[in-house]
């Protein structure tokens, strides 16, 4: 689970880390808790990915953009310097897809904003790159198992 030196039979069980780590801010927000909260403990036992990852990039790409639609694989693969056929074929050694990335970050955006926000659900769809409103509700039911308006009402509660 650790990607360090292990000793094992030891008097006590310890982690250490460079203090620097100590100084670091803070790149989570309230949903992403809620999100590991949500999976825990399971997630506790998997190794996650680096933030370094091309998945972990594109991600936070993905979520500092305005707009989702605007920002295509090409754009990305620049971005990354590297082409658009390598970006591909690092993103399937990592266990996922560019549409799959992008699904991910749709789909987290638009429960934070249903969640936090009292925007429309026809714009939260604009907003996330929907040609209409009927296939962000299909697309959030798939998702979720709840249309975007009985969400909003879960959790308001």
């Amino acid at each position: 689970m650790f990607p360090c030196r292990h000793y094992f039979q030891q008097r006590e069980t310890c982690l250490v880390f460079n203090t620097r780590y100590l100084g670091m801010p803070l790149v989570r927000d309230a949903q992403q808790l809620s999100d590991f909260l949500a999976r825990a403990p399971e997630c506790l036992l998997a190794q996650y990915k680096s933030d370094n990852s091309f998945t972990g990039r594109i991600r936070r790409m993905l979520q500092s953009h305005n707009s989702i639609e605007n920002l295509s694989l090409d754009d990305v693969a620049e971005r990354l310097f590297t082409s658009p056929q390598t970006l591909r074929r690092r993103l399937k050694d990592e266990g996922n897809s560019w549409q799959d990335i992008k699904d991910s970050v749709r789909r987290d955006m638009a429960m934070y904003q249903l969640k936090q926000q009292e925007t429309a659900v026809a714009e939260i769809a604009e907003r996330l790159g929907f040609s209409e409103p009927s296939a962000f509700n299909r697309a959030f039911k798939k998702w979720t198992g709840l249309a975007p308006g009985a969400y909003r009402e879960k959790h308001r509660s």
